[in-house]
């Protein structure tokens, strides 16, 4: 199921065309047997611009709210080499009850 609305997402991300690559993290992308959750960083184009009205297929894949609602996942919206960005991965990078451990991500780029 999980698998499913990541298929979807990615789907509908690569069609709106303003997300360059989706960072996925969660139990999705651990050795869990029944991964219940997914975690995304969403790497936004630079061209996006926040302050202005979305379109109605860009508002879909660029609202936390909405891909909430829609797919279960919780997401982070940035620019790629932004501060934010950096700090972001760091923190999926690190092992949740060994923090001083590091694991690896699936990015997919769009």
């Amino acid at each position: 199921m999980l698998f499913e609305k990541l298929e979807s997402f990615v789907r509908e991300a690569r069609q709106a065309g303003v997300v360059k690559a989706i960072i996925v993290d969660g139990s999705f992308i651990t050795s869990k047997p029944d991964p219940n959750d997914i975690d995304l960083i969403v790497v936004v184009n630079r061209k996006v611009d926040f302050s202005e009205e979305l379109r109605p297929a860009d508002y879909n894949v660029l609202s936390r709210k909405r891909v909430r609602r829609g797919y279960g996942f919780d997401a982070f919206y940035m620019e790629e080499d932004s501060p934010e960005y950096k700090e972001m991965v760091s923190f999926f990078q690190r092992v949740k009850y060994d923090p001083q451990l590091f694991k690896g991500l699936l990015r997919v780029i769009l």
